[in-house]
């Protein structure tokens, strides 16, 4: 008993402060831990046998099952990323504020009955509607398919370019040398703004004005650690320093400036999925490369929204931007600079299939979810799904009877114009025809006296 009462007691949490308690206090530990009521911290839940955290150890392992979408469809640019940028571009923020503030005048119009006004803001909100593109899940899915294609080959055409000049470092220039439109994506960034406006002596600018920055952050860097290791009088830090060149040559510098809406650090990604390639394994890039990467990627995005919404609005005259929109764009974009079937297939058949890949698992949670469900909360699911069923059902023949009235008044409407018509219609024919017997008859009198005229 007074071994599960003492950690409890103030003596003994004031005992750890003196050298001899603290010497004792793994002793004290290990007699402690067989209590009852001790509960097993979350980093030992999985391997204690303990029934009363058998639950818990069940959600810690779901947790630690759980993946990134990304690496379930084996894709290194991030959809969610794509699905912000899609937005951004397609001004859903912008309008979804202006309904929303609508929204609130519509209510106070209810609660004050001034029918006119309500009628005039519903007219407002469903204007404003008709212009706003909604995004399906699968849209941020083709998008960020497409712009993982073209990164990796972006990097190994930068790669294969370096190695031809026997250099280990791989710059912007090397991707854009040579020939860039025999790439196969080549007619989806041809007219990116980073890409289509490469400027060779720009890039040198920028690679000697970060040289000599590099340089200085390094120096002072190395001067800090030599003046640290002065003062603790060791020497260690030369190993470090050299490190911390060897780094900077590698070009592989710090993240942190890079904001979470660019894609550096899926770009990243991408590089290190290429790297995986024997040839390409020893080959490295500057941090520009990734941060024009990275650009690309979003103004690629910014290119496929765009002509996606003319597709949705213009076209198909629809409200939400699917796969096969952003497919369509990849296509026509292909198609115009002459892509053969076969090379534009190279991309959306990728599409069709991490979409695939994408019902596969949603299927997969959604039945493990199903079988994890009691017999009693499957039935109120049931119920749920159910009345939400009668209330669609019901919507739906509320409008229906509300189209038919409108037919019938449309076919009223019709039918009293059509009588109207008729008689009026009958009179201009009639005529039209006593005109042309007229006219007939006058040309055969004349035509009559003129043989006769002939014959005497």
């Amino acid at each position: 008993m007074s071994s599960r009462a003492a950690p409890k007691t103030p003596a003994t949490k004031a005992a750890p402060k003196t050298p001899a308690a603290k010497a004792a206090a793994p002793a004290i530990k290990a007699k402690a831990a067989p209590a009852k009521d001790v509960v097993p911290s979350a980093n030992d839940i999985a391997e204690s046998p303990a029934a009363p955290v058998a639950a818990g150890a069940e959600q810690l392992a779901e947790k630690k099952t759980r993946q990134q979408l990304t690496n379930i469809l084996h894709i290194n640019i991030s959809q969610a990323r794509c699905q912000t940028h899609l937005k951004q571009n397609l001004g859903d923020e912008e309008i979804e504020g202006e309904i929303k503030e609508l929204r609130k005048e519509l209510k106070a119009a209810k609660d004050a009955k001034d029918s006119e006004k309500e009628k005039a803001t519903k007219a407002k909100i469903a204007e404003l509607s008709k212009t706003l593109v909604r995004i399906s899940s699968e849209t941020p899915i083709a998008a960020a398919v497409v712009c993982d294609i073209l990164v990796k080959e972006l990097l190994r055409r930068g790669m294969d370019q370096a190695m031809a000049s026997d250099r280990k470092i791989v710059e912007v220039g090397h991707y854009h040398d040579g020939d860039p439109s025999t790439m196969l994506c080549f007619p989806i960034v041809n007219k990116l703004p980073s890409f289509a406006g490469y400027d060779p002596e720009r890039e040198e600018e920028l690679r000697k004005e970060r040289a000599a920055a590099n340089k200085a952050t390094k120096e002072a860097r190395e001067a800090k650690k030599a003046a640290a290791e002065e003062k603790k009088g060791g020497a260690k830090a030369a190993p470090k320093a050299a490190k911390a060149e060897e780094e900077e040559v590698d070009g592989e510098g710090d993240e942190s400036e890079h904001t979470k809406t660019t894609f550096f650090t899926y770009v990243e990604n991408a590089l290190k999925t290429v790297k995986k390639d024997a040839p390409y394994s020893t080959m490295r890039v500057s941090n520009r490369v990734r941060e024009d990467l990275s650009e690309i990627v979003a103004e690629a995005i910014a290119r496929l929204a765009t002509l996606s919404r003319i597709v949705v609005q213009r076209v198909m005259k629809v409200r939400t931007m699917n796969a096969d929109h952003i497919k369509a764009v990849v296509h026509m974009l292909m198609a115009d600079e002459g892509r053969t079937e076969e090379q534009i297939s190279e991309i959306t058949k990728q599409i069709d299939e991490k979409l695939e890949v994408y019902h596969g698992h949603l299927k997969s949670e959604k039945d493990k979810k199903a079988a994890a469900l009691d017999e009693e909360k499957k039935a109120e699911i049931e119920r749920k799904k159910l009345e939400a069923d009668l209330l669609r059902k019901k919507k739906q023949a509320e409008l229906a009877k509300k189209r038919a009235i409108e037919a019938a008044q449309k076919a009223k409407d019709l039918t009293a114009e059509t009588a109207k018509l008729e008689p009026v219609v009958a009179a201009n024919l009639a005529a039209a025809k006593a005109k042309t017997e007229a006219e007939t008859a006058a040309k055969t009198e004349e035509t009559s006296s003129a043989v006769d005229a002939l014959l005497q």
